[in-house]
């Protein structure tokens, strides 16, 4: 029961950090891709994501990136701190994965520990560990071997939240494979340049040997890394996409933006498909990935038309779909969600009928 209220006062700044955080990380998945865009943004090629009892006990991602610099040690964690953006107005030409400065904040806040090992150009063989704490200030810091790159350990996420850490524990091998999905989606970011990024994660539970879950070779191949991911097979009646349109911007967008530029925008979208042909389908909508210029993201009204234009040559089942939309990045707004997963494109409608005709014209050619 709650206390007869005493006036309204400002929360403690533990409390607000804890609640804020919370609605940063929601789950596992979460937590892991945050630590996984921090190695891709600083330049890795090859990163490792080590799970321990499905990640009750801890979470690791080593990374061969370019490390953190001395003087930013002090200012990893804080919250809104980044070298990614500098104004507002930045936000319409972000293409890094990370951007708002909260992930290792809010993690130092949801975690029982949170240690960084990383080493620049400069610095290896030598490197520096730092214990953070929960505040997201540096609490420990000691030298270590550590060849160039970054080394980032959760100890007992959602420690500091009984409920969600209970929560955790009893679903931890539904979330754990909420978490190996996502990361699929990163196994294929189909803008990787050469030569790609080689991605191992493995999971080491309190009984048994340590399994590999997922491993790529670092190809910049998409064929490649479905090769990798689930086999030869997976290839078998695939077929490659390369669609370029034109999309109208709507009037409601022009007048929200308060913009003169009337012209179309050009979209294209590339990427693999299943044959239309009957039997050459899925029977579910698992293996769909969806990104925009390689950054994985939620489509729903996108994967509709995919699926609604397949079934209308294949009835009975759903395509393997892996496609990235390069659209100019002041065309949508990435920032809408703590996942960053959400992204409003500023003129969906039109995109989405667009699609469609165009789809419709791909798979009659691919007859």
């Amino acid at each position: 029961m709650m206390s007869k209220s005493q006036g309204i006062k400002a929360i403690d700044s533990i409390s607000v950090h804890r609640i804020t955080s919370g609605q940063v990380v929601i789950d596992l998945q979460t937590a892991v891709k945050e630590l996984l865009e921090n190695s891709i943004d600083a330049g890795a090629t090859s990163i490792e994501v080590r799970f321990k009892n499905y990640g009750l006990t801890s979470i690791e991602v080593v990374d061969n990136g370019s490390g953190i610099a001395e003087e930013d040690y002090e200012s990893i964690a804080l919250k809104h701190h980044t070298s990614k953006l500098e104004t507002f107005t930045d936000l319409t030409t972000i293409r890094t994965f990370g951007f708002r400065g909260e992930a290792l904040s809010s993690l130092c806040a949801l975690t029982e520990e949170l240690t960084v090992c990383t080493a620049t150009s400069t610095t290896a063989p030598m490197g520096t560990n730092l214990v953070m704490h929960s505040s997201g200030k540096v609490k420990e810091k000691n030298t270590a071997a550590r060849t160039r790159g970054t080394t980032i350990i959760l100890t007992k996420l959602f420690a500091p939240l009984p409920v969600r850490r209970k929560e955790f524990e009893r679903n931890a091998k539904r979330e754990f494979g909420k978490a190996l999905t996502l990361l699929n989606a990163y196994a294929l970011v189909p803008c990787a340049a050469p030569p790609g990024i080689r991605l191992t994660v493995s999971n080491q539970p309190e009984k048994g040997p340590k399994s590999i879950q997922i491993r790529t070779l670092g190809s910049p191949s998409c064929r490649d890394s479905v090769t990798s991911l689930w086999g030869p097979k997976a290839l078998e009646n695939i077929v490659d996409i390369d669609l370029e349109f034109e999309v109208e911007k709507e009037k409601s967008t022009l007048k929200r933006w308060q913009s003169l530029d009337t012209e179309p925008v050009t979209v294209r979208v590339n990427g693999l498909i299943s044959k239309f042909v009957m039997g050459c389908g899925r029977t579910g909508t698992d293996r769909q990935f969806f990104f925009i210029n390689g950054r994985p993201c939620n489509m729903s009204k996108v994967q509709k038309v995919f699926n609604e234009v397949y079934r209308s040559f294949n009835t009975n089942q759903a395509p393997f779909i892996l496609a990235d939309f390069i659209i100019p990045t002041e065309s949508y707004d990435v920032n809408v969600s703590p996942d960053k997963r959400t992204i409003l494109l500023h003129s969906e409608g039109n995109l989405v009928s667009a699609l469609k005709v165009n789809t419709c014209s791909f798979l009659r050619m691919m007859r």
